[in-house]
């Protein structure tokens, strides 16, 4: 029996993104574009090699070490931000205040385990995944307004370990599996 293999990140958990994130599924119904569950919004910070659903508390005692010596800090989000792709277009918000502090965590976190990511590292709130990119492009104004009238601010004071599984997509089946933490 083979086991189920997940793709793991350390993320940080936006709970105050919930309304920003609906009013994206409403305007993406049954459009050929995946929004982010509403639930599940979230900046990754680092992303773990494949692993079995059983290794997400192995990976969290690495990152603990890591998260004790932190400080909580104040996150702000806001202003469209896009990946563009042929293929699959991802529109997002960006940070405008937390970046520095993302960045020493992501760089600290790297240093403790195999990370992933396969592009330069943007932190960045999901909004959407075009999976037809024909549909983003009709809807992708909309979605620039939606992001212009939100700014959403937090208190980061943990990491989660967080998943979803290899037949599974972000967007829709990410699980919030265990929270680390800062010691600050």
């Amino acid at each position: 029996m083979s086991l189920q293999r997940w793709y793991w990140g350390v993320v940080i958990r936006v709970d105050g993104a919930h309304e920003l994130l609906a009013e994206v599924a409403s305007l993406t119904h049954d459009s050929g574009v995946r929004p982010q569950d509403p639930r599940t919004g979230h900046l990754t910070i680092f992303y773990a090699p494949l692993r079995s659903r059983r290794d997400a508390p192995a990976l969290a005692a690495k990152i603990a070490a890591i998260a004790i010596t932190q400080q909580p800090f104040a996150l702000e989000l806001a202003g469209f931000g896009e990946f563009a792709s042929a293929t699959r277009p991802v529109a997002w918000l960006g940070v405008t205040k937390g970046g520095d502090a993302i960045a020493d965590l992501r760089r600290q976190l790297c240093q403790c385990d195999h990370d992933t990511h396969p592009h330069g590292f943007v932190p960045h709130l999901t909004l959407t995944y075009g999976e037809d990119p024909s549909a983003y492009a009709a809807i992708r104004g909309e979605l620039v307004q939606l992001a212009a009238a939100h700014r959403i601010t937090a208190h980061v004071d943990s990491v989660w370990i967080a998943g979803f599984p290899l037949n599974g997509h972000p967007a829709r089946d990410l699980r919030y599996v265990q929270q680390v933490p800062f010691g600050g």
